[in-house]
């Protein structure tokens, strides 16, 4: 037992971590109780070979990699359990999982052991444990950073129960987990959010505003379109900025329709941005109202309005100098 361990600790070259890994597979048994006798102490060198063992756990059988992993996961060091559960999600073992489900109830727990069962959790079998990880990203009581990382583990349950809580999310007290709320259902693209994402229109954090304009924007859906669209008609003119720099590169006719209506705007911001936009997504349609900008009092409006004109066709540039 002894020679192996020092085999394990004395590799340092990829062909002898080969050949360490050959006789381990070879001799389970033998590695069984090495894994026995290492697991049951604290002692810096009883840790230092738990390191060594976890740094070969990629290449064990998946049988071995398992015996390994359930004893790291209930040892009291919990670096040594990090590292054993950033294994399992690696090498995808589920077969843990009941445990690990205890693992991730236990609030004393360290964040970093809990968040990596929550990714092993999501990765391994995301829908059925789509509702631990929904209740704990619902959680007020639980540790912020760990709801948002159940928000991300939930991305990959897109399911109808999923996304009622991603946009229950979106009226959360905590600014943070409406902005993860945001940020996963503009991932998502689901045309069942629309209606929640054009409420969170609204929302005091313009971080939240942003993810919910792009996912919107990026939905091939007219109504989440058109929702935007209508929004952008009747916001703050500095938020009709922010908007038209967000939504400009969707080349749809109604962004671009909604665009040119902004070329009639009082602020000065707001047309150097409408024409600007036109001007890298062009709009044959806006061209009326881009001649009109020619003879704006403002130089950057005009300057704007002439590089629109050309790339929509209103215009020959020989017929001034850009």
């Amino acid at each position: 037992m002894t020679d192996v361990l020092e085999l394990i600790a004395d590799i340092k070259t990829p062909d002898k971590r080969r050949e360490v890994v050959e006789y381990i597979n070879a001799h389970p048994d033998e590695f069984g109780d090495i894994i026995d006798s290492v697991f049951t102490g604290t002692s810096d060198d009883k840790v230092q070979s738990k390191l060594h063992i976890l740094d070969l756990i990629d290449f064990l059988s998946a049988k071995l990699a398992v015996k390994v992993i359930e004893r790291v996961i209930v040892d009291s060091d919990s670096r040594i359990k990090m590292r054993g559960l950033q294994a399992a999600y690696r090498i995808r073992i589920d077969s843990l999982n009941p445990q690990l489900v205890d693992i991730l109830a236990d609030q004393e727990e360290e964040f970093e052991v809990r968040k990596w069962v929550v990714h092993i959790l999501g990765s391994t079998d995301s829908a059925g444990y789509g509702r631990i990880l929904r209740k704990t990203a619902r959680d007020i009581h639980e540790d912020v950073n760990l709801r948002k990382e159940a928000v991300f583990a939930l991305t990959k349950v897109p399911d109808d129960e999923t996304l009622g809580t991603l946009c229950a999310l979106l009226g959360d007290s905590n600014v943070e987990m409406r902005e993860s709320g945001a940020w996963a259902l503009s991932n998502m693209s689901a045309p069942e959010s629309i209606n929640c994402l054009l409420a969170a229109l609204e929302d005091e954090s313009e971080v939240v505003r942003d993810w919910v304009i792009r996912g919107l924007r990026d939905m091939d859906d007219a109504k989440a379109l058109q929702g935007l669209a209508d929004v952008m008609a009747r916001v703050s003119s500095n938020e009709q900025v922010r908007m038209i720099r967000l939504v400009v590169e969707r080349k749809s006719e109604i962004i671009l329709r909604a665009i040119t209506e902004l070329l009639s705007s009082e602020d000065v911001e707001v047309l150097r941005v409408a024409a600007w936009a036109i001007g890298v997504s062009p709009y044959p349609p806006a061209v009326p109202v881009l001649r009109d900008l020619l003879e704006h009092e403002d130089e950057q409006v005009r300057d704007y309005a002439k590089v629109a004109l050309v790339s929509s066709g209103g215009i020959d540039t020989s017929d001034f100098q850009l």
